[in-house]
């Protein structure tokens, strides 16, 4: 049975809307960790005229160990993001700022949290919900996707615009029994989320 998912996409992407309706209609606890603005805040970033790579790379770190823990106390559990969700902001946004010997390097580092992150979410989550976000015409998507088959990660893109039909189509594809009905749980969400 399908029991830990991970829902990922990039920023506007109706994420935390779906995981927790989701977790409104199958009762699945919802697991959310710290925001980029929390990481921001965490490592006193706001005021920083110089936020560079190595930050990002500092919050791609903590985010991966703390998701890890957070998750090792659940059975069951849908994430909002995953393990990998700020190493993937670091390598959408600063993989190619410079190509010299401190880039090739830093990139040596990244592939390393790359290899680590992404052979725990294998290992870890049952399957992965990819969110779809057209914001840049799907070259970050693709970037996803490239690294799902690379490490034999379960995972299917899902359309997030029309958030019913997307419910019954990941509740179909996922075989996951219904403990609310949809319009219940989308009401609920959204009360919650927009108080």
């Amino acid at each position: 049975m399908i029991s830990k998912i991970a829902i990922t996409g990039l920023p506007k992407c109706s994420k935390t809307l779906l995981v927790n309706a989701l977790s409104n209609m199958t009762g699945i606890p919802c697991i959310q960790n710290k925001t980029m603005y929390d990481w921001y805040k965490i490592y006193d970033l706001f005021d920083s005229n110089d936020f560079v790579w190595k930050d990002m790379f500092l919050i791609a770190a903590s985010s991966f160990f703390e998701r890890a823990k957070v998750e090792s106390y659940f059975d069951q559990f849908i994430s909002d993001g995953a393990s990998f969700s700020e190493l993937m902001y670091l390598k959408i946004n600063y993989a190619k700022l410079f190509q010299n010997k401190r880039q090739n390097e830093r990139n040596k580092i990244s592939e390393s949290l790359e290899y680590v992150s992404f052979s725990y979410a294998a290992q870890q989550y049952d399957f992965i919900i990819h969110a779809d976000s057209s914001n840049d015409g799907g070259l970050a998507n693709n970037f996803y996707v490239e690294l799902y088959l690379k490490y034999n990660i379960p995972y299917k893109i899902y359309n997030t615009e029309f958030l019913d039909q997307t419910l019954k189509e990941i509740l179909h594809d996922l075989n996951i029994p219904m403990k609310q009905s949809i319009e219940s749980s989308i009401y609920q969400t959204k009360t919650n989320l927009f108080l």
